[in-house]
């Protein structure tokens, strides 16, 4: 069965569709079961009819709840998308976390040697989740969900940071942001692609990225290339 999305820990960011803020969310009860089943029924739409083409009415209709119910919990199908984008992130990063606090404490040769699978775990996890790719799509797409991406980029990319730098002192640390920084990108299209083109073997997407990282880290130094 297609994996449940995850619950929703951060603020949504504003959309212009309709006016007014949205309201707490909730994070316990009926009000919460409500908001994750939206969610649910919304990601299902959104593998089916896309980004453009889904509407309020539908989720509503598909999560069997007049639209009313809807507006109760999202601002309008942004605000949806919001949410559905910082599940999904938040669920992909807590399987990177797991792969640094494992693997980091060991040495770098570990933690690389462990980067595979923790990427098939985290394209196998993504694939499971419904709507996956097109949720992924909406971060890049949408203008107003921009800010949710970029912030857990910035995120994951200092979390790898503090594991790593230990582990190869030579490199300045700017210059290891910055590698850091192209490999967190790298390995978010990494995931769409591997579920986006199915002729994409997702465990050679997976070794390919691996070995590229590696390289990129073990060859030189400071930001002067030495």
């Amino acid at each position: 069965m297609p994996r449940a999305i995850p619950p929703v820990t951060a603020v949504d960011p504003a959309s212009t569709d309709l006016p007014g803020a949205s309201a707490p969310i909730p994070t316990t009860g009926r009000a919460a079961a409500m908001r994750l089943r939206l969610m649910q029924a919304g990601a299902e739409l959104l593998g089916e009819v896309g980004i453009e083409r889904i509407s309020t009415n539908q989720v509503a209709s598909r999560a069997g709840v007049t639209p009313p119910v809807f507006y109760r919990h999202f601002k309008d199908k942004y605000d949806l998308l919001a949410a559905l984008g910082d599940a999904l992130m938040s669920s992909q990063n807590d399987i990177l976390y797991e792969w640094l606090e494992r693997s980091a404490p060991v040495g770098f040769d570990e933690l690389m040697q462990n980067h595979y699978q923790f990427l098939l775990s985290t394209i196998q996890a993504t694939a499971a989740v419904p709507g996956a790719v097109w949720i992924m799509r909406a971060l890049r797409a949408v203008p107003s969900l921009t800010a949710i991406r970029l912030s857990s980029h910035d995120v994951v990319t200092d979390r790898i940071c503090r594991a790593m730098a230990p582990l190869v002192p030579e490199i300045d640390g700017t210059e290891l942001r910055l590698r850091t920084r192209i490999a967190v990108e790298a390995g978010y299209a990494a995931v769409e692609m591997a579920l986006d083109d199915p002729d994409i073997c997702p465990e050679d997407v997976c070794r390919a990225l691996t070995q590229m990282w590696m390289g990129g880290l073990r060859h030189g130094g400071g930001s002067d290339g030495r």
